[in-house]
């Protein structure tokens, strides 16, 4: 610090610059923390060209977000182009991976209109060039539905064209002969298996023919057999709680026959004694036990037929005269209730008293000769036929 020799004059800094340094080495060591805090913030850095570009298409307003599960994304990155009949309309904004299938992240821009089966394939822009996502409609039955915000393409709709290197070793294998030199040695293979064998062959295909015939013939009965598994295999699926339950309890019941093994050979041994015992027993009668059998078959088919009405004729052959069903009805403490119908016409009385005597019919042409309508009268046994001489048979069907 200097002053000037005259009253009055002023101080002035003339150090050598040290304070500006030590501003700047400052400003310095924040830019570095910066840089250094976003860095270490960040997950995964994965170089600059994962780094999402302001503006471009699909990044303005209307954009939306389309996924593509793709076999192979090949050599794309994030940012790669997007195209539409070679024209920009998106970009590629991530790539991941989700159940082993690759899924790219597409942003397209509002005018890219897509049927929402569009197809989906990576290609390059030139022979060397950059890779890039190209959208097309399907070559048949495009989808009414555009492909909006948040659709799939799905890995069906999804391949790749083929890569400067797939052509260059196509077109090397093409040069050096490809597989060409081997036909010679199939060929040559071939000649050997048939040579000398012309006549088992023949008789092979022959026999292969008529294999081919008997099985066209049995195509019926061989579909019956697969519809009647299926079935079988529908009803144990049903059943599968009792099959289970059966094949739980199977394992003691084996080990139990396997200990008891002596007991099982014995009641083998002994049913062998009663079947022996009953063949000897059965063979002298056979003849009258088949005919006895026989016979048996009318009276039981008869009370087969006779099943519906067996039940309510025992019910009241039990509790004759009252019927079992009206018996709370009948009995009210120390009462019965009962009602009768008394029939003492002439003609009723003729009917139950004097037929088949020398008297029969005279009460009822008594009745008749006091004015009642003959018409009217309980009908007179002697002249109505009887039910098991009318025409068409009895009543009662009679076994044959």
């Amino acid at each position: 610090m200097s002053a000037a020799g005259t009253p009055g004059a002023h101080l002035h800094w003339r150090g050598t610059g040290a304070p500006r340094r030590i501003r700047r080495g400052a400003w310095r060591g924040l830019a570095v923390l910066a840089i250094t805090i976003a860095l270490s913030s960040c997950a995964q850095w994965r170089g600059i060209s994962n780094v999402a570009l302001p503006g471009g298409p699909g990044s303005g307003t209307g954009s939306y977000v389309v996924y593509v599960q793709m076999p192979d994304t090949l050599g794309l990155t994030p940012n790669s182009k997007v195209m539409v009949a070679d024209v920009d309309v998106g970009r590629v904004r991530a790539i991941t991976v989700q159940n082993w299938v690759a899924i790219v992240t597409l942003e397209l821009q509002k005018g890219a209109r897509l049927p929402r089966n569009a197809v989906a394939k990576i290609g390059q822009t030139s022979l060397l060039g950059t890779q890039h996502v190209e959208l097309a409609p399907p070559a048949a039955n495009p989808s009414p539905q555009p492909l909006g915000n948040g659709d799939t393409i799905e890995l069906k709709n999804s391949s790749a064209f083929p890569t400067t290197e797939q052509t260059l070793a196509s077109i090397a294998i093409l040069l050096r002969g490809g597989g060409v030199a081997n036909l010679e040695v199939i060929q040559n293979e071939a000649y050997n298996i048939v040579n000398g064998r012309a006549d088992q062959i023949r008789a092979l295909l022959g026999k292969l023919d008529t294999f081919t015939a008997k099985l066209d013939e049995q195509v019926g009965d061989i579909t019956h057999a697969i519809d009647s598994a299926d079935r079988i295999l529908a009803i144990a699926a049903a059943h599968n709680d009792t099959l289970n339950a059966a094949l739980t309890a199977l394992p003691p019941l084996v080990k139990y026959l396997t200990d008891s093994r002596g007991r099982v050979i014995d009641a083998v041994e002994a049913l062998g004694r009663f079947s022996d015992i009953t063949l000897q027993t059965v063979g002298p009668v056979q003849t009258s036990l088949h005919r006895n059998l026989v016979s048996l078959q009318r009276p039981l088919a008869q009370l087969v037929r006779a099943a519906p009405y067996l039940l309510p004729a025992l019910k009241l052959a039990l509790t004759a005269p009252f019927d079992i069903d009206a018996v709370p009805k009948t009995f009210r403490g120390d009462f019965i209730n009962t009602s009768l119908n008394v029939d003492l016409t002439l003609s009723a009385l003729d009917n139950g008293l004097l037929t088949g005597t020398g008297f029969s019919g005279s009460l009822r042409a008594l009745e008749q000769a006091w004015g009642r309508d003959p018409a009217t009268m309980i009908p007179d046994v002697r002249f109505t036929p009887n039910p098991n001489d009318a025409p068409g048979g009895p009543l009662v069907e009679r076994g044959q």
